[in-house]
């Protein structure tokens, strides 16, 4: 299933690409559903190259009260991959789910373009793959998962433009 969020961010390119690479942990104050984000790597193998392996774990809030006390809230994160290259204004990503890992493919490439000289144009572009073989008998498996899928990537696309909002509040907090 495809993920695609095209978005224009009222912000010079380098401080949007600045800010998503090396701040996202101090963006997770204006993401309402997010705890936190904590950076478990950073590597810079080349000029203008960063990997990072970032952990965000969801808001407690974000499960029903009344399942609070049978979810394992440490299975409520996932990881997000990233290879960020400075030369195309590009970064490539994929996210890891604390719940059903094997299960849930989620990646894509996010690039990020000059919109005239203060503004940014991204755009992510995304797959999302469920795989729930062995979960369920074979028939409904085939029959659910596209139903799924569609279910999550609405779940997860706003995410997405949640983290553009932050992004905007981050940079109107740090000023010009």
């Amino acid at each position: 299933m495809d993920i695609i969020v095209d978005s224009k961010i009222p912000y010079p390119r380098e401080r949007v690409y600045s800010a998503l690479r090396d701040h996202m942990p101090d963006l997770a104050q204006f993401l309402p559903n997010v705890e936190s984000i904590t950076v478990k790597e950073r590597n810079e193998p080349a000029p203008g190259i960063v990997d990072l392996v970032n952990l965000w774990k969801a808001a407690r809030t974000e499960i029903p009260a009344v399942a609070r006390p049978f979810i394992d809230q440490s299975k409520l994160n996932w990881l997000d991959r990233a290879h960020w290259t400075a030369s195309d204004w590009t970064c490539a990503w994929s996210l890891e789910v604390g719940f059903m890992p094997e299960r849930v493919k989620c990646s894509g490439k996010t690039t990020y373009e000059e919109d005239g000289p203060l503004s940014t144009r991204m755009r992510l572009r995304g797959t999302l793959v469920l795989d729930l073989k062995g979960l369920l008998p074979g028939l409904i498996a085939r029959t659910a998962t596209p139903s799924v899928e569609a279910f999550i990537v609405k779940l997860v696309q706003p995410n997405f433009a949640k983290t553009v909002d932050a992004v905007n509040r981050y940079l109107a907090q740090q000023g010009p």
